[in-house]
């Protein structure tokens, strides 16, 4: 089978390559630069397959400058496809080892947030803030799609099929280390939030005033009726507090959570600089029952009904029909690996989180700001959602408005729930059940990008009342995204301390430009107290068969030293030696590595 990109050769991550898993693959790239790179990025992306395939790298012979396989073909007019296979066959056939490879640990490289998939509404102020920030991108589209689920909250859901629907309920959680502008980032999604329930807050004040005004009135007409005992009257009718609007809450038990949730049918988000005390309340014991939040929590990420029974307050027992709960912010990496143990990860607590870890970046000036108009459109998105209204069924009651798909959004759906489910098919443990989630979470986005479109006027929407094939494709390369992410996070979790200390130690090698002195070990890295301790880890790496070590240029006075150099990132095949072309095959069970470091040093 032939086949090459679906929108060409300058989008590769654009097309679905997931059918080439487990297959022997051969790549044959145009004869220039640009063909290169294109093969490169292939060879990066068919690396994240599971199970993984075999890639052999083919430069064909006899190719001219910028030329591809159709000039190959049309300078061979004899030859039949038979011969042409059979040429291309034995070149990737007839590789052998021509360089040691280094054996990286299972952590794919990080991606960049696809921040093509979120309506234009929404991403130049993604886009703008991180560049007057100067951090990831994920740093900023993590929160705002938390943000924006939990203002449309419970009075939408997607129907995937009759008795299937889903919430607009996100969870996310941005990995980094104090220091990575977490909370910059963070502070300016919240920003219209806070600024609109500060106004409610406000608003509720003055409602108070008037409900003690009216209560002392109600007090003074209760005695009077009270000392009339003639009076056949019925007692005065006892007025009701104001209940405040609620949107953004940081408290995160779940005894706190029940009264503001049953006073707000939308929902609420929970938002946290630090999601640690998040993570803590997992496991703890509410009421003395012996039952922990976390079983709540589960319950809150689907929209479904909690019961949560008090100490104290009145009532003691509160029942929240459908409580919704969005979940953003951050956390350190070394905070994160103690909080979601094995446990969380297999019971899916853990998997209803969606997770950004992008690589550490070092801070730099910019005279880049937001402008306010992009600030401003930002909060009428959010105005516009929380406007959005139940319906009620036959009893008056307050209902989500079920929102369908159109017929091509229903193939794109159904396109991805099945290869989502042959990939589950080869997970187990943790990564499968993080897949469960994820299956869902492509509808959930979709449903935000959705409302989002509509709250910004989008004039390609034409139904309201119906997901449409944009919508569902853009909820889908965003699942994937986090797919990617969630499989980098977990591996980087799963690592021994041995493990990461020499993964962190490849990197810095690797941007010192892969080739060090023990000297410069020691200097730039504190944990080695002495040079010999710095060598002993080098030697390390040389028994792994991450790099060797060659002579390099003479020190002072002529005394010979040696440097360690990396290997390259991947096993390479190459051409006999006799051959004028090289073909290089590239095992894709070795990549890179990430630069974020789960230890606490």
């Amino acid at each position: 089978m032939a086949t090459t990109s679906a929108h060409g050769s300058q989008s590769p991550d654009k097309t679905d390559w997931s059918p080439l898993a487990g297959k022997e693959c051969v790549i044959l790239p145009d004869n220039d630069e640009a063909g290169q790179k294109y093969a490169d990025r292939v060879q990066e992306i068919l690396a994240q397959l599971t199970p993984s395939p075999i890639v052999k790298l083919v430069n064909l012979p006899d190719l001219p400058d910028h030329g591809d396989i159709a000039d190959w073909v049309e300078a061979r007019p004899d030859d039949d496809a038979g011969e042409l296979r059979r040429v291309v066959d034995t070149l990737a056939d007839g590789t052998v080892v021509n360089r040691p490879s280094r054996p990286a640990a299972q952590i794919e490289q990080f991606q960049p947030f696809p921040t093509s998939a979120l309506p234009e509404s929404i991403r130049g102020f993604v886009i703008c803030c991180a560049r007057a920030i100067g951090c990831d991108t994920s740093y900023l589209a993590l929160p705002i799609l938390t943000a924006l689920a939990a203002a449309i909250g419970n009075t939408r859901r997607i129907q995937l099929k009759r008795g299937w629907s889903a919430p607009a309920i996100i969870w996310t959680a941005i990995v980094g280390e104090s220091g990575t502008s977490k909370t910059p980032a963070f502070k300016m999604v919240m920003h219209p939030l806070r600024d609109r329930q500060c106004k409610a807050l406000d608003a509720h004040a003055e409602a108070m005033k008037y409900y003690e005004v009216e209560l002392a009135q109600y007090d003074k007409v209760l005695t009077s009726w009270k000392r009339d005992k003639r009076t056949e009257e019925p007692p005065p009718t006892k007025p009701e507090p104001p209940s405040a609007s609620r949107y953004i809450v940081s408290d995160t038990t779940v005894e706190a959570l029940a009264p503001l949730l049953l006073a707000n049918r939308r929902g609420l988000l929970l938002a946290c600089d630090e999601l640690a005390g998040w993570f803590g309340s997992f496991d703890r014991y509410s009421s003395g029952k012996g039952g922990s939040d976390s079983a709540n929590w589960l319950s809150m990420h689907n929209g479904e009904s909690i019961t949560v029974d008090r100490k104290t307050g009145n009532p003691r027992t509160i029942y929240v029909p459908e409580a919704s709960v969005s979940v953003t912010g951050g956390i350190q990496p070394a905070i994160l690996h103690r909080a979601l143990g094995v446990e969380h990860r297999e019971s899916g607590l853990a998997a209803r989180l969606l997770l950004a870890c992008p690589p550490r970046r070092a801070k730099r000036w910019t005279e880049a700001d937001i402008a306010p108009e992009v600030e401003s459109a930002l909060t009428q998105i959010f105005d516009r959602l929380y406007d959005l209204q139940f319906t009620t069924d036959d009893n008056g009651v307050p209902r989500a408005v079920i929102v369908g798909l159109t017929p091509d959004a229903k193939e794109a759906w159904k396109e991805y729930y099945n290869r989502h489910a042959e990939e589950q098919n080869n997970l187990s443990g943790e990564l499968s059940a993080a897949w469960s989630k994820l299956e869902e979470y492509a509808a959930r986005l979709a449903l935000v990008i959705h409302y989002v479109r509509w709250a910004a006027y989008d004039p390609g929407l034409t139904d309201p009342d119906f997901v449409d094939a944009d919508s569902m494709r853009a909820g889908i390369e965003l699942a994937e995204w986090f797919k990617r992410e969630t499989r980098r996070v977990y591996a980087l979790l799963s690592e021994s301390d041995e493990e990461r200390r020499q993964r962190t130690l490849v990197e810095w090698i690797t941007r010192k430009g892969e080739a060090v002195t023990v000297r410069e070990t020691q200097q730039g890295n504190r944990r080695f107290a002495t040079s010999g301790e710095a060598e002993a880890a080098l030697n390390e790496l040389v028994k792994k068969g991450y790099g060797f070590w060659e002579p390099s240029p003479s020190g002072k006075r002529g005394q010979p030293t040696r440097r360690f150099v990396l290997h390259a990132t991947h096993p390479v095949y190459g051409n006999p030696e006799n051959s004028t072309k090289t073909a290089n095959t590239v095992d894709v069970d070795s990549v890179d590595g990430s630069e974020i470091r789960f230890d606490e040093e």
